[in-house]
């Protein structure tokens, strides 16, 4: 006779209600395909504008300040990367448990140690994120400063800084609300001590077979 049949009442544990996941549910996806796919073909751009830069520097206004913010970017998105590297060992599902360990129903302790792994994953997936942001805006600020001439500046190419200057503001906004209300909440709940984005207690299912 189990335990559930000795005492009825004693609750049966419940992975659902421990088991961490991103919320949305697309969110580890999404953040591989910005820090491992985006980040490194942005970061070998760059690097190419930094050999134009350097191999024509007379036909830039500003070719010491450019190539300050290129190199910046490109250490910008590298950290992002290797951040996102770090933090992406700390993820993995219930399903993975349960394949790693060939067991139908791994212990509350292991359940327990994922949570705590996908909140590691998710501050540090965060940090990466933002890195990789930063990059962005680097990027799109050296860019608009390359395109400045040192000689002969025509209507056309200033649209064309224009442009750059506005998609560098537009990313630092959108960043900003992106990112701001989040570290608000993450910061709240860690004073609350409730993990972040736990999402309403249902069980996790991986597609993992």
């Amino acid at each position: 006779m189990g335990d559930k049949e000795l005492d009825p009442a004693r609750p049966e544990f419940d992975p659902s209600l421990h088991v961490g996941y991103p919320t949305p549910l697309g969110l580890a996806g999404a953040s591989e395909v910005a820090l491992f796919i985006a980040a490194p073909l942005l970061t070998a751009g760059a690097l190419t504008l930094i050999g134009v830069v350097c191999a024509d520097s007379e036909k830039f206004q500003w070719p010491g300040a450019s190539l300050l913010l290129l190199v910046l970017a490109v250490i910008a998105l590298v950290t992002s990367i290797q951040i996102g590297y770090q933090a992406r060992q700390r993820l993995y599902s219930y399903q993975d448990l349960k394949d790693w360990m060939a067991v139908d129903n791994p212990g509350p302790a292991f359940v327990k140690a994922q949570h705590r792994d996908y909140v590691k994953w998710f501050d540090w997936t965060l940090r990466a994120s933002m890195t990789y942001d930063l990059g962005t805006v680097l990027l799109f600020l050296s860019v608009a400063m390359v395109l400045v001439p040192r000689h002969g500046m025509t209507e056309l190419r200033l649209a064309t800084i224009a442009v750059a200057l506005a998609a560098t503001v537009g990313q630092a906004v959108w960043s900003l609300t992106v990112y701001v209300p989040k570290i608000l909440l993450s910061t709240k709940r860690k004073k609350e001590k409730k993990p972040p984005d736990q999402g309403d207690p249902k069980p996790v299912r991986s597609t993992v077979s």
